[in-house]
């Protein structure tokens, strides 16, 4: 009998080691298949993360793109660039009083932020037919244009940056007098009228009590600075004194500190009504902008003052444009023929430089100074010591009302170089960083400002140059040293984008001085004056010595004339 193979008989143990086994395997399998499902699925979660946080900056960069007619021509307000932070790191940020979103909320200006509360009852009070919520719409209406203004994504949101434009804008329309006249037509009846609207009970108390501090300090203060600066110390007394107005005057006048002066504009519009011209609240801005800055020359007259700006800044470096013509009165002229002559006969056998000159209508001969003796322009400046071991002459161009100049109104007229007078002090620094920043950042108003900081760095860049012009009047610094004063010019033109070779208020005052520097007969003349005439005693000795000269040679033709016509001896 054939004995069939059976197939062995597995122990129960081994039966049970191997269903056990399957499961586990089972159970990774699926654990693995759930761990893959939820890294896909968190991957793909992270892609959409992802992708709404592209689209959200997307958005910003295309609203940026979608700018009005009426915003057209805006400058933007930029941060300022990391590296360049960091020459003068306290020359951009506030100290005090913040404006704009850019430091909103910083530690060292919390202080301030009750007082623009104030400043907001302020307004809210003038015009009883106006209230709080008003002036929310209003400006709500022109958040999204207002955020177009500015070159940084703002992380805030739009109930937050509505908050900070509206005590912002009333901050700089009560602080800076924009409501001065408004507020002498108040009547008593109509200071509670529009409060129930906006306050309780307790706050219009203490709006009141505020007031009434604020009347009994108008008849204590007696402040020596301008209207608006009065107004200003009366808002709140425990912040008056010359240091708050000192830094909130720096304050104002920051490239990252500011928002779009429409916000303020319609605020006026609002308080003021529709009809209400403009005028007296753009001059009033304008006359507190002219008192921080009394201290410059300015060529904008009363009647003439700046209407339409985009923010402060924009605001104070209209009063630093150059008032006169690019090319006008940058030329020095030889008026006697005879120097021409020799001018020429120098230029072509002692090579004193090769100057071009052209006749004008009254027979002078001015000098062509836009090619230089190898017939390429060379546009640089030197320091003041070297002009004026070529014969410059450096002088202060006084003030005159009747014709007034602007701090960049430089001239170069008959070898004298006039200096309207710059007065430096520690507050110089910001200033001049800020509107050489705004220039930077915002080309279409030109770099006239930019132009004036480095020809004035190239020429003081040592301390006996600083000392040159402070003895002309030029100068007025209250520094601790010279150097001091070279090296904070220095500084303002680090990282500066400035085109020697292009097209800039200045360029011919260079080309002609640089052509005056280059002639030879300019530098000998020089060296002889400052060498051997110097000295009013040497002055008087030569003078001497040439008329002891004239009286031998009159003396000799004298006696040559007795001898070939004796007295006596009649004429043939």
């Amino acid at each position: 009998m054939d004995r069939k193979k059976r197939a062995p008989l597995l122990r129960p143990s081994t039966a049970t080691a191997v269903l056990v086994g399957a499961g586990i395997i089972l159970v990774a399998s699926q654990i693995t298949m759930s761990a893959k499902g939820k890294r896909s699925e968190a991957r793909v979660t992270n892609i959409y993360e992802l992708a709404r946080s592209m689209k959200e900056e997307l958005d910003y960069y295309w609203s940026l793109g979608e700018v009005p007619d009426t915003q057209a021509g805006i400058c933007l307000i930029h941060k300022v660039q990391q590296h360049i932070r960091e020459v003068g790191i306290f020359s951009y940020e506030p100290i005090m009083l913040s404006i704009g979103p850019y430091h909103h909320g910083a530690a060292s200006c919390q202080a301030i932020e009750k007082t623009k509360w104030g400043y907001l009852s302020e307004v809210v009070r003038i015009n009883c037919k106006r209230n709080l919520l008003d002036y929310l719409n209003a400006v709500g209406a022109l958040v999204s244009q207002a955020r177009s203004c500015y070159s940084e994504q703002i992380k805030m949101d739009n109930e937050s940056f509505l908050q900070m434009l509206l005590l912002d804008g009333c901050t700089i329309l009560v602080a800076l007098g924009g409501t001065v006249e408004l507020r002498a037509q108040i009547e008593p009846s109509d200071v509670s009228s529009n409060m129930d609207e906006i306050t309780t009970n307790g706050e219009k108390e203490k709006l009141e009590q505020k007031k009434e501090e604020r009347t009994n300090t108008d008849h204590e203060t007696h402040s020596q600075e301008s209207e608006q600066n009065r107004d200003m110390e009366d808002k709140e007394p425990e912040q008056s004194g010359l240091w708050f107005i000192r830094f909130v005057n720096h304050d104002l006048l920051l490239l990252e500190n500011q928002i779009p002066f429409f916000i303020v504009k319609k605020l006026y519009e609002l308080v003021a009504g529709k009809n209400a011209p403009t005028e007296p609240f753009t001059a009033a801005i304008a006359k507190y902008i002219e008192s921080a800055l009394r201290c410059y020359p300015i060529a904008i007259k009363d009647f003439d003052r700046p209407k339409d700006f985009q923010h402060l800044l924009h605001l104070c470096h209209m009063y630093f444009r150059p008032s006169q013509k690019p090319a006008e009165e940058h030329h020095y002229e030889v008026g006697l023929q005879y120097l021409h002559k020799f001018l020429n006969f120098g230029r072509r056998y002692l090579k004193l430089g090769q100057d071009h000159y052209y006749h004008d209508q009254n027979g002078h001969s001015t000098q062509h100074v836009e090619y230089l003796e190898d017939g390429q322009q060379l546009n640089r400046w030197r320091r003041a010591a070297q002009y004026l071991e070529a014969g410059v002459q450096f002088r202060k161009r006084d003030f005159n009302k009747l014709d007034p100049h602007s701090l960049l109104d430089i001239r170069f007229t008959s070898s004298a170089l006039e200096v309207p007078c710059v007065v430096i002090d520690e507050h110089t620094e910001f200033l001049f960083r800020n509107l050489i920043a705004f220039e930077q950042t915002c080309p279409q108003f030109g770099d006239d400002f930019t132009a004036y900081s480095v020809f004035i760095s190239q020429l003081i860049s040592m301390p006996e140059d600083v000392s040159l012009l402070a003895k002309k009047g030029i100068l007025v610094h209250h520094l601790d040293s010279d150097e001091t004063v070279s090296d904070l010019f220095t500084m303002l033109s680090k990282d500066v984008v400035f085109d020697f070779n292009g097209t800039y208020y200045l360029k011919s005052l260079c080309q002609t001085m640089e052509a005056h520097y280059q002639n030879r007969l300019n530098r000998w003349m020089a060296w002889l004056w400052f060498n051997h005439f110097s000295n009013p005693w040497m002055v008087l000795g030569a003078l001497a010595t040439v008329f002891v000269l004239v009286c031998t040679i009159v003396q000799t033709v004298y006696g040559i004339l007795a001898y070939v016509h004796p007295p006596g001896r009649p004429n043939p």
